[in-house]
C-alpha cells in the first residue's frame, strides 16, 4: 500500500538544523624559553609556610593567656565582690555592684488542676479566688488558648 502524500499549500517546510559548536581543547600554553627553577620558587612558600604556623602558635597562645588573665581577674573580682556584700549584708545596706543570681520577674505558683464531669477545674494552689473550670468544649477547640485565658486572668488577679 503505498502512502498518499499530504496536500499542503505547496511550499515545503523545511526543519532549520542549529549546529552545536565543537569544543576544542586549548593547546596547553608552551613554555618560552627555559623552564623555571622549582626549587628555587619552592623555598620561599616552604619559608612561608613555617612563619604562618609558627604565627598561628604564637596567636593560639596569646589567646590562651588572655582567657587565663581573664579567669584570674575574674576570680579575685569575685572573691572581693563575695567578701563586700557580705560586709554589706552584716551593715543592713544594700550592695551597689550588680551579679550573682537576680531575682525572679514574677513569683513562683503551683495548680491546682481537677477534671471534672463538665471540664476542668484549675486553681492557683492558696488562692481559693482564683478557681475557674474550664468547660470542655474550650478545651477541644483549643487548649492552648484555654490555658491563656485562664493565664491571662490570673495575671491580673495577681497585679
Amino acid at each position: 500500500m503505498a502512502k498518499k502524500a499530504k496536500k499542503g499549500n505547496g511550499k515545503a517546510k523545511v526543519a532549520a538544523k542549529v549546529e552545536q559548536p565543537k569544543l576544542v581543547p586549548k593547546p596547553k600554553a608552551k613554555p618560552k624559553g627555559e623552564a623555571p627553577d622549582l626549587d628555587a620558587l619552592r623555598k620561599p612558600v616552604l619559608d612561608a609556610n613555617a612563619g604562618l604556623t609558627k604565627a598561628e602558635t604564637e596567636a593560639k597562645a596569646l589567646a590562651d593567656k588572655g582567657l587565663a588573665l581573664l579567669a584570674q581577674a575574674k576570680g579575685e573580682y569575685r572573691e572581693a565582690l563575695g567578701l563586700y556584700r557580705e560586709a554589706c549584708r552584716k551593715a543592713g545596706v544594700d550592695c551597689e555592684f550588680p551579679g550573682g543570681r537576680s531575682e525572679n520577674v514574677s513569683p513562683k505558683v503551683s495548680f491546682i488542676v481537677e477534671k471534672v464531669d463538665k471540664g476542668i477545674r484549675v486553681m492557683v494552689k492558696g488562692k481559693p479566688e482564683s478557681e475557674e473550670l474550664i468547660p470542655l468544649a474550650a478545651l477541644k477547640a483549643s487548649i492552648g488558648k484555654a490555658a491563656y485565658a485562664y493565664y491571662a486572668v490570673f495575671a491580673v488577679m495577681l497585679s
